[in-house]
């Protein structure tokens, strides 16, 4: 009789235990976006994202909005990176172009890759360390970086080995401590060298959007956000409130941000 006691008990302990374990975020606040996955955050804390109108608006660590930028087209902006909030980097894919913002969201200077003769048309782009840009072209399947300056390409690698083109579907690029992550969504996250080089694959498909914060890179996948060190490939993962169907995250000191189609949720850290 005790063993079957113990045998029907065990699941209910088992579940009280999960509960336990899952997080309580005490909830702060949501705003309107227009985007779950073009969206940026700096290295001082600060977010970015598109409002219901196209705009881009910074909050604060805090999660409250401070600054709006509002294109002078309505092309929809495709990534952000603000990394370095002294030069905020937009890219639009329709006009294939690229517009720089200083730390008061004024344009800089914009480079059209149309003006260079470029023969291929980019999916995404992002800002390389030595001040170049980072290209995935998609006719080609290419990844190659500009040179701002001279206005050719420094590096050119062919992907047709590493991505399906029937399947393939790239969603962001990011180049962080060094290397270079090209996140597809069918297939996972390819990873190269700041040269180019391949390096391997990380394979969790199914993503809209990365974020990198200290030596991981992490994600929101299946109503729970994962952390996965760069270097040694372990994970560490965090169960989220079951409210919305999150698809994104950015993680702050004291908040996390979490986005669903529409909106942003923001979560106190404790």
């Amino acid at each position: 009789m005790l063993i079957l006691w113990l045998a029907l008990l065990a699941p209910l302990l088992a579940q009280a235990q999960d509960t336990l374990q899952a997080p309580v975020l005490p909830y702060s606040h949501s705003i309107h976006s227009s985007s779950p996955s073009t969206i940026s955050q700096d290295r001082n804390g600060y977010v970015y994202l598109l409002d219901e109108r196209l705009n881009l608006l910074r909050l604060n660590p805090q999660g409250q909005p401070l600054d709006t930028y509002s294109p002078p087209a309505r092309g929809r902006i495709s990534s952000i990176h603000a990394w370095n909030p002294m030069k905020i980097v937009l890219f639009y894919e329709g006009s294939q172009e690229l517009v720089l913002l200083d730390r008061f969201l004024r344009p800089i200077t914009s480079l059209n890759l149309l003006d260079l003769q470029y023969e291929g048309t980019a999916k995404v782009a992002a800002p390389a360390t030595d001040q170049g840009y980072w290209l995935f072209d998609e006719t080609s399947l290419t990844l190659s970086k500009l040179n701002p300056n001279t206005r050719q390409m420094t590096v050119q690698t062919p992907l047709n080995l590493l991505l399906n083109r029937e399947e393939f579907d790239v969603r962001q690029l990011q180049e962080y401590q060094n290397l270079v992550y090209l996140l597809d969504y069918n297939s996972g996250i390819l990873v190269f060298d700041n040269l180019g080089n391949y390096k391997t694959r990380l394979p969790y498909a199914g993503l809209h959007y990365l974020g990198f914060r200290g030596n991981e890179l992490y994600f929101v996948k299946d109503g729970k956000l994962y952390f996965v060190d760069l270097y040694t490939q372990q994970e560490r993962v965090q169960q989220l409130p079951a409210v919305q169907k999150y698809v994104s995250a950015l993680v702050g000191d004291k908040q996390l941000y979490l986005f669903s189609k529409n909106t942003l949720e923001v979560y106190l850290v404790e």
